[in-house]
């Protein structure tokens, strides 16, 4: 009993995940979507292109490798070799239009997606001047003009992006700043050489 319960408190967690839930949500909406665009092609498109291609439409071009046929003088294609270039090229026709139907679902959703963002991003900056503006005017005694101004230019400057950090030296610059160092370093101890040598120098004499 105790495991029944264990099982069903498991499957019960995992059945209400959000993502879970959300892939139901996108089965469902996919198969729909699904027989809208098939009904799109199959029913509108289609004949469109059929009357033009002529009889049997798109799907009935094809190439004859070898043939065989009934008695009757029509072609046996379940026993010839055919190339279906017609079906081939159908479902690159599909395929393009499905594409296309789903990018122009993917970019209105994104565009209401992006202006819902922007308003409640308003909104919200909104609010806070008002809550700012309030507290200025309460505390500091101007009138409410005055204080939204200032809460404004106060969101304003908070929101200024942070200055950028300073660029890091390239492999370049390290190498020449200690070739430099090197070389001063080198220099250095030339002279002292050259001191101390005098000094011996002039203590012979």
């Amino acid at each position: 009993m105790k495991g029944l319960k264990g099982i069903w408190a498991e499957f019960k967690k995992f059945i209400t995940r959000g993502n879970v839930l959300d892939l139901a949500v996108g089965v469902v909406v996919g198969s729909a979507f699904t027989a809208i665009v098939t009904s799109l092609t199959n029913d509108i498109i289609m004949p469109l292109i059929n009357s033009v291609v002529g009889d049997g439409g798109l799907s009935s071009l094809c190439t004859v490798l070898k043939g065989v046929y009934l008695e009757d003088g029509t072609l046996d294609l379940a026993n010839s070799l055919v190339i279906n270039w017609g079906n081939f090229i159908q479902a690159i026709f599909d395929f393009i239009l499905i594409a296309i139907v789903i990018f122009a679902i993917v970019k209105t959703i994104n565009t209401i997606r992006d202006a819902g963002n922007k308003f409640n991003k308003q909104a919200k900056r909104d609010k806070e001047i008002k809550k700012r503006a309030k507290k200025m005017v309460k505390e500091q005694g101007i009138t409410y003009a005055d204080a939204k101004a200032k809460a404004e230019a106060q969101l304003l400057e908070e929101e200024k992006p942070a200055p950028a950090a300073p660029a890091k030296p390239t492999v370049e610059e390290l190498l020449t700043d200690i070739k430099n160092l090197l070389a001063e370093n080198a220099a250095r101890s030339c002279a002292n050489n050259s001191e101390g040598g005098a000094e011996d120098t002039a203590e012979k004499k």
